[in-house]
């Protein structure tokens, strides 16, 4: 048997190919049925196999998704070609390292930039037309498509605030407000399993305090720290105070985050930001975004948290707990 045919012989299964890849599972057949990047064969059993040559193709497809390119747009691409756009992204990324700049081209950004603003308007027609099939279609071709960061940051963070532009003018009624707030609620529920880490993990538990009733800040910030490897348990909205460090104690969480949409009474909510501080572990940070955080910045630092202004500034947070807890 010759090397090709070695390199062509369908043996791996899928656990296997996402642990070599850095895919999940669920990413893979989401890239399988929408695009057609590898074709693995069906043992006796019914199990999916792949072969090098599909290892070799996800992983030039998994790194070049993460400089930038769209996977819509380079699924099609032979591997030969992957290969080459691999790695003049990658020189482009170093020679941009060494020189402290942006890892990403200008034409990347472009086609990014683009391909963001495509999905965007999608949503936004599907959301005006009540049409939640659609909707949900294009979010998760969206998510599949661009990556969690992109996804999260450019079309969920933008669409959903020209959805609530448009209900304040009037110009989106309350009905396709709340179906698309439903539908943008099952896409991230969906992200999140997705993304479900089963071995090892930091772990963070994610909800909003009580009072707080409105989720999606919350779920963004759970499906952003799940893709980035950690386990998360997400507890919901309006969740007490007692529960929440319960919950972090029974699963040794490493943070604690909590999304703040609007304050009414800040005296309150500092009452409760120190109540649950005083309850963790001096080690686990209490970790708080949303709109309303910086209302209260100073104040909320006083009692011990952590105030973060995006959900690249959360990653950041993420990447440096999980690197402290490396042996």
């Amino acid at each position: 048997m010759n090397d090709l045919s070695e390199h062509q012989l369908p043996r791996f299964p899928v656990r296997l190919v996402a642990l070599r890849t850095g895919l999940t599972p669920h990413v893979l057949r989401a890239w399988e049925r929408r695009y057609g990047v590898v074709t693995p064969t069906r043992s006796e059993g019914g199990q999916r196999l792949y072969s090098h040559l599909d290892i070799e193709r996800l992983r030039r497809l998994r790194r070049l998704t993460d400089h930038g390119h769209a996977i819509g747009r380079i699924a099609s691409l032979s591997l030969g070609a992957l290969t080459q756009l691999d790695e003049e992204s990658s020189g482009h990324a170093e020679t941009a390292r060494l020189h402290g700049g942006d890892s990403s081209s200008p034409a990347a950004d472009r086609l990014r930039a683009e391909t963001i603003r495509e999905f965007t308007r999608a949503a936004l027609r599907a959301t005006r037309r009540l049409d939640s099939t659609d909707l949900q279609a294009t979010l998760e071709r969206a998510a599949v498509t661009l990556g969690v960061p992109d996804f999260l940051e450019g079309v969920v963070a933008t669409a959903l605030e020209d959805i609530g532009h448009g209900w304040a003018e009037q110009s989106v009624s309350v009905a396709q407000e709340h179906m698309a707030t439903t539908v943008f609620r099952r896409t991230l529920g969906w992200l999140l399993r997705v993304y479900e880490v089963s071995g090892p993990a930091p772990r963070l538990v994610v909800a909003t305090p009580p009072g707080q009733v409105h989720e999606l800040g919350a779920l963004m910030v759970a499906v952003s720290a799940a893709a980035e490897g950690w386990a998360v348990t997400y507890l919901g909205p309006d969740l007490p105070v007692a529960d929440l460090l319960s919950a972090a104690s029974q699963t040794e969480a490493r943070a604690v985050a909590i999304s703040l949409v609007y304050l009414s009474d800040d005296r309150d909510f500092l009452a409760t930001l120190r109540e649950t501080r005083a309850g963790l572990p001096e080690r686990v940070p209490l970790i708080l975004g949303g709109a309303a955080a910086p209302e209260i910045r100073l104040s909320a630092e006083n009692t011990g948290a952590v105030v973060l202004d995006s959900l690249p500034d959360f990653r950041t947070l993420l990447q440096r707990l999980a690197a402290e807890d490396v042996p």
